[in-house]
């Protein structure tokens, strides 16, 4: 089948570029002697994961615990989830998933170490806990120092939990567009997380894991070393705003745009617009409007639920009735959990199909 038979609006994924990206990942955490454990939330699919794995991944990350139970599920055998979970119902849930995986979780409270610490031994299972510092970011966390001292205390003394080591993820720089500023935020960052390890191994606690950055600061976490695992999610699609980030000091990324939204023209209203089959509920729009490809001159708009624009302000439109346009998303991973499937090309070719299992897994 070829991309140009499909119906439209439909999720595709450059197999390919897909490979190559996670080849180029693992060249990078090689080369720097680290691990790298990718970010499901950007693919939500146990068969992607199971390709980042088999390319050297040592595991995956997992935002929500509903996403961690479908990994698991499908054959994940060591996960990381990276947001506090919260409450008898869910730790629950949690030792469940750590039955059937090896399970790391992160922790800011000393409530729900408490909490997590009694469900682990209702359960008879003993979760890895890693104690999440605010490295900048201001949302999840506990502040570096002292603080995050104490927590790693409180877990040590839990009769059914293990501490592993710290997490520090500064996510607000990840599309800072100067490399150079980019650069000097990831520094700083490290620098309350290394420093944070650095007074736990003096409580006498060992603190040898030290996870954290992202895609933006991929190559900068690297080349800086401190880190002993890397935690990428968008790398494996891109989308628009990555392109727009300077990449080692001006090179370009090292990463491909991999993912695409394909729509068609339904409607010409006017001589010099069409309307498209793919609006708000079939591309995210909380990093803009998606950039169309290959339509010189045409700026695309937004026209409701189910519909988009295009529209030329120096000429006519160019595109007939049924014709398609591909589209980067501004933001892969929200535009991901759109879609129940990635439909997966190469050159012109449908190779295969990839589900999105954990779509919409948001507790």
């Amino acid at each position: 089948m070829k991309i140009s038979e499909l119906d439209t609006p439909v999720l595709l994924a450059d197999g390919d570029a897909v490979e190559r990206n996670m080849e180029r990942m693992a060249a990078l955490a090689g080369n720097a002697g680290i691990a790298w454990r990718p970010h499901a939330k950007a693919h939500k699919s146990p068969a992607v994961a199971k390709m980042q794995i088999a390319a050297g991944a040592c595991g995956i990350c997992c935002a929500k615990l509903g996403e961690a139970e479908v990994m698991a599920a499908g054959g994940a055998k060591d996960i990381l989830i990276t947001t506090p979970v919260i409450g008898p119902s869910k730790l629950m849930r949690l030792m469940q998933v750590a039955n059937q995986a090896t399970v790391s979780v992160v922790v800011d409270d000393p409530s729900n170490i408490e909490e997590m610490d009694m469900c682990a031994h209702t359960a008879g299972v003993r979760p890895d806990v890693v104690i999440e510092v605010d490295v900048g970011q201001g949302r999840c966390g506990v502040q570096p120092g002292e603080p995050a001292v104490e927590l790693a205390k409180q877990v040590m003394q839990a009769d059914w939990l293990t501490f592993k080591g710290l997490q520090g993820y500064q996510g607000s720089i990840q599309m800072t567009a100067s490399f150079a500023e980019r650069s000097r935020a990831a520094a700083d960052a490290l620098g309350k997380l290394t420093a944070t390890a650095g007074l736990i191994r003096a409580a006498g606690i060992p603190c040898d894991y030290l996870t954290g950055g992202g895609t933006g600061t991929s190559v900068i976490d690297a080349a800086a070393g401190g880190l002993t695992e890397l935690q990428p999610g968008g790398y494996l699609f891109m989308d628009a705003r990555y392109r727009e980030i300077e990449w080692d000091d001006g090179n370009k990324t090292p990463f491909e745009q991999s993912l695409t939204v394909l729509a068609s023209v339904i409607s010409k209203p006017a001589a010099n617009r069409c309307i498209l089959d793919m609006g708000l509920k079939a591309v995210s729009s909380d990093g803009g409007p998606p950039v169309p490809l290959a339509v010189p001159g045409a700026r695309f708009k937004f026209a409701g639920e189910e519909h988009g624009e295009l529209i030329w302000e120096d000429g006519p439109c160019r595109l007939a009735l049924g014709d398609k346009v591909s589209f980067i998303p501004t933001h892969c991973d929200t535009t991901v959990n759109l879609y129940d499937r990635f439909i997966v090309t190469s050159g012109d070719d449908i190779t295969n199909v990839w589900d999105i299992a954990a779509r919409g897994r948001l507790q």
